[in-house]
């Protein structure tokens, strides 16, 4: 059986689509066949486009191994004891992660913080943005920074670094720890206040944000 010109064309056609789809799936992009690149041309010789590899989770810089060697994100998050103290609680949790200050506590970071100006009953922590807690993180040597973040940008910053955050219609700070699967894996001193535990979701963080978050700098 004799096949039609157009035919055997698809099937050409068919095959190198099959054949560029293999490639970046074995991760060779551009150049000489067999790239993803090569292929295209193949499809279209009049096609002409600049070939970018894409940045992938191992072209990430790793972080210095002497900031990854004092950093334990594991470390223990202890139940608050009163209702307006989670800032120092996560300040505390954050300070003993890194082996900033091991004998860290709630009461210690509240006298660090500054009751009652800067944290007191009434109000909690009085500076919403964290700009205290960062000046008690710098007195250790450990520089910061803050900005009031989406979800996507808290995600990539927090799958590097570790820190404090805190959502506006939360009213709650909360030590962040790292990434886990799709949502923040953060320490909370007041496991189940509105919902959230050791994880905090791109759902939660909607509807409790906007979030201010701090970032230690490695």
């Amino acid at each position: 059986m004799t096949v039609s010109p157009a035919i055997q064309q698809l099937e050409d056609q068919q095959k190198y689509l099959t054949e560029a789809l293999r490639a970046m799936l074995e991760g060779q992009w551009c150049g000489t066949p067999p790239s993803a690149q090569a292929f295209v041309s193949a499809l279209d010789p009049s096609f002409t486009v600049e070939c970018l590899r894409p940045l992938l989770h191992s072209d990430e810089p790793p972080l210095p191994p002497d900031y990854l060697a004092y950093y334990d994100p594991n470390t223990y998050m202890p139940r608050q004891q009163y209702s307006w103290s989670c800032s120092a609680c996560a300040l505390a949790w954050c300070e003993r992660a890194l082996g900033l200050n091991d004998e860290a506590t709630e009461e210690s970071e509240i006298a660090a913080i500054g009751y009652p100006d800067n944290i007191n009953a009434s109000y909690g922590l009085m500076n919403g943005s964290g700009v205290q807690l960062q000046r008690v993180l710098l007195e250790y040597g450990q520089e910061s920074r803050q900005d009031w973040l989406t979800f996507d940008s808290a995600y990539t910053i927090y799958s590097q670094t570790p820190g404090l955050m805190s959502g506006g219609a939360w009213y709650h700070w909360v030590g962040v720890r790292g990434v886990q699967g799709d949502a923040l894996w953060i320490a909370n001193s007041a496991p189940g206040y509105q919902g959230v535990g050791s994880v905090l979701t791109r759902a939660d963080f909607q509807r409790l944000g906007p979030f201010s978050a701090v970032w230690c700098i490695p």
